[in-house]
């Protein structure tokens, strides 16, 4: 099956490069592609790219203004083409190794994708996050579960694999342009009835991140209630029960006057 990774950077020249040379040596498949969606940067970040494009044609490069991480996603996934379209951060804290794990899963028959999942029994998260971030991270995980009825431990990894089909039916409907597009797009595969697999995994913590936790609680306090207000406002349905619901409400019925019933006769 053919692949498109996805990799959204802001201002990410300190480890776009040596996250692209991982994933050019771990993932060798010829008919795999390295999509970087730049979200409004103003360092050297593309400048790196270029170097890597300049040595492997799988790399390609999309500069987009400041979108937010979602939105950047969007725009690239509907660039993308292959059978399978992931997307992982820019700092690699998902290995190769494990993104290819979650695409075997993604790959088989009955699934339309898979995500990572540092919260289940069997994952491995070498290293200690700050205590701050971690209580963070696992406050926001139970509230989305509960507000959102989702079956998942943990949304929020960085690391996801959808069918093309999945995504061409997901994406459209998507809200969420920050750091709730990764709940909205899990939401919106529910809601159409997609099988998306959560995998445990390895996940490596890295140094540089950019995020002030105090700040980072308002956001997500008020990014979860208008993601839940759109989605109460304008449920999504699945799209082939939906259009026939519309067909039925906009169809008239027609009922056989004399006339029509004396050309049916005659025929």
């Amino acid at each position: 099956m053919s692949l498109d990774i996805v990799i959204p950077a802001h201002d990410e020249e300190a480890r776009i490069g040596r996250t692209l040379h991982a994933y050019r040596n771990g993932i060798r498949a010829h008919d795999a592609r390295f999509h970087i969606a730049l979200d409004g940067c103003a360092d050297r970040t593309a400048d790196i790219v270029r170097t890597h494009m300049a040595d492997d044609e799988r790399v390609v490069l999309h500069e987009f203004p400041k979108l937010g991480k979602g939105g950047v996603l969007m725009e690239t996934f509907r660039r993308c083409d292959a059978d399978l379209i992931a997307f992982v951060d820019a700092d690699c804290a998902t290995p190769p190794a494990e993104l290819d794990r979650l695409v075997a899963v993604a790959s088989d028959a009955d699934a339309d994708g898979a995500i990572a999942s540092r919260r289940l029994p069997a994952s491995f998260t070498p290293g200690r996050r700050g205590s701050g971030r971690a209580l963070t991270s696992r406050g926001f995980a139970w509230g989305i579960r509960r507000c959102f009825r989702l079956p998942y431990t943990d949304t929020q990894c960085g690391a996801k694999v959808l069918s093309r089909r999945a995504a061409q039916r997901v994406v459209p409907l998507l809200s969420s342009r920050d750091f709730l597009f990764d709940v909205d797009l899990l939401l919106v595969a529910d809601h159409l009835g997609f099988d998306v697999r959560e995998v445990p995994t390895v996940w490596i913590d890295q140094a540089g991140s950019k995020i002030d936790v105090r700040r980072e609680v308002r956001r997500m306090v008020a990014g979860a209630v208008r993601l839940w207000v759109h989605h109460r406002t304008l449920p999504v349905q699945p799209a082939v029960e939906a259009f026939t619901e519309t067909l039925t409400d906009r169809t008239p019925t027609v009922t056989p006057t004399p006339a029509h019933r004396e050309v049916v006769d005659a025929a």
